[in-house]
This record gives C-alpha cells, structure tokens and sequence, in this order.
C-alpha cells in the first residue's frame, strides 16, 4: 500500500503535499502444470482485472535426473578429452586426483504475450526448453 500526493507549489517556492488517494498492488504467482490450459489461465486473469502480468516463466520441477545425466557425460566428456590431449603429448593419464563440477541452472524461460483474436480462443502459449549446463574440470596424474 502505497499514499498518493498531489504537490503544489507555494510561493515561498516550497511545496505543500496533499494525500489523495492511496495505491494497492498485490503480486500472485500461479503455477500451471498443464501448458494447454495456460491460455485459459491468462483470460481468466484478465477476465477478473489483472492488469499488469511479470511473464510466463518455464521451469522444472525436479531437474535432478537431468543434471545427473549431464554430469555423466560432462565427465565422460573431459576424460576422452584428456586422453586425447595426453596422447598428443606423448604421455599417459595416472589416476584422478580431482573432479569439480559447476552446475549452471538455467533461468526460467520467459516469453511474452502476443496479440491475439479474443474470438479465437484462449491466449496462445506455447511450451520451451530448458537446457542444463553442467561444466566439469577432472584433475590427472601424467605418467
């Protein structure tokens, strides 16, 4: 809740502040799980006198299975790699002394809303993707 002013100037050059109102906002999120009937969620919210939306965002709700899978080719990937770069050099790997990962999350997709025909239907929404990025660096004794 925010007090509205309405300012005047005096003639001393000072202002004088007049309360004329007061301004609400208040922010909802809602969680759709079922993409098709985001469209008929938005008409609804605009039905209802929403007037002001923060974006669609895309999200996972357990990404775990994902991340893990990455994880194993991020390091299936750097010990071919390593192989690689040791056989160029003309040495080979000993065991591995370190392995670190950085797991970069992806931020929600947003998209924004379209101008679309009311007579048509529900507002158009569209699924996105999401990519995870799994960065991982793995430490070698050369032989």
């Amino acid at each position: 809740m925010n007090p509205r002013y309405n300012y005047t100037n005096k003639p001393d050059g000072s202002q004088e502040a007049e309360l004329v109102a007061y301004q609400v906002t208040n922010t909802l999120s809602v969680r759709v799980r079922d993409v098709d009937k985001t469209g008929e969620v938005l008409d609804k919210a605009v039905s209802l006198g929403v007037n002001q939306g923060g974006g669609i965002a895309f999200t996972n709700d357990n990404p775990a299975a994902t991340v893990t899978e990455a994880r194993k080719k991020a390091v299936a990937d750097a010990m071919a790699k390593a192989k690689t770069l040791a056989e160029a050099a003309g040495v080979s790997l000993g065991r591995v002394l370190e392995i670190t990962d950085q797991n970069i999350r992806p931020a929600p997709m947003p998209i924004n809303a379209k101008a679309f025909d009311a007579a048509a239907g529900a507002a158009p929404v569209q699924a996105g993707e999401n990519a995870y990025n799994v960065q991982v660096t793995v430490t070698f004794e050369l032989k």
